[in-house]
């Protein structure tokens, strides 16, 4: 049995020491789903994985990519939704577009339709090239991981959860406004939700830039 001590130093311990200690490393690839709701620590604990040396890729940065200037993807999104979509510079308004869509489900969908396509396949070519060189452990982060499609891709999915008073705090600090905060959170799966279909729930804690993160829940298939 651990000490105290013992005990207290591994709550406290960043994910540096619990890639070895959850036994992340051994046998086959395994590939980890990073969901959570927004503010909830998604980025920060993707982060301390690729400082480890773990091969990661976040959803965001692909649908940035697939949605560049050029891209026939934001060709099909033009001939959808027209080029009030674009900024000056002729790039997609990420922000005006963001704004539009989470106030219109069926907009959402749409948009949807023709960008997770290209999303998946970008991430799992990724993924399959991370395993041929031999990595043994693999992040893929998505906040919409379950509506993606994304969950055949991944071997478990690891929920990153706050109080909903910190992720708001969160939020603003990033320059978020909270009338926009409630409009996004609202179109997102409820905590409990993303609790269900955990592996692993992992509460984010601390303060600033440096909170940890401690697994509170573990379960090891359905």
């Amino acid at each position: 049995m651990r000490s105290k001590n013992e005990s207290e130093r591994t709550e406290g311990a960043g994910v540096e020491s619990r890639v070895g200690e959850w036994g992340l490393t051994r046998g086959k690839c395994k590939v980890i789903g990073i969901t959570g709701g927004l503010g909830a620590g998604k980025t920060t604990l993707l982060r301390q994985l690729k400082q480890q040396g773990v091969p990661a890729i976040a959803a965001d940065e692909v649908g940035r990519r697939v949605t560049q200037k050029g891209s026939f993807v934001l060709r099909a999104l033009v001939a959808t939704f027209g080029k009030t979509i674009l900024n000056r510079s002729g790039e997609l308004d990420r922000k005006k577009v963001g704004h539009w869509v989470f106030q219109n489900p069926k907009a959402l969908q749409r948009l949807n339709r023709l960008t997770h396509p290209e999303m998946r396949f970008i991430i799992n070519a990724a993924v399959q090239e991370w395993k041929q060189r031999g990595a043994k452990l693999v992040g893929v982060e998505a906040a919409v991981l379950f509506e993606m499609g994304l969950r055949h891709f991944v071997d478990e999915v690891w929920v990153v959860t706050a109080s909903l008073g910190e992720r708001l705090k969160r939020m603003e600090r990033a320059g978020w406004k909270r009338e926009n905060l409630w409009q996004r959170i609202k179109r997102q799966l409820p905590d409990e939700m993303f609790r269900r279909r955990a592996h692993r729930v992992i509460v984010t804690d601390g303060r600033g830039k440096d909170y940890c993160f401690k697994p509170v829940r573990e379960r090891e298939r359905w």
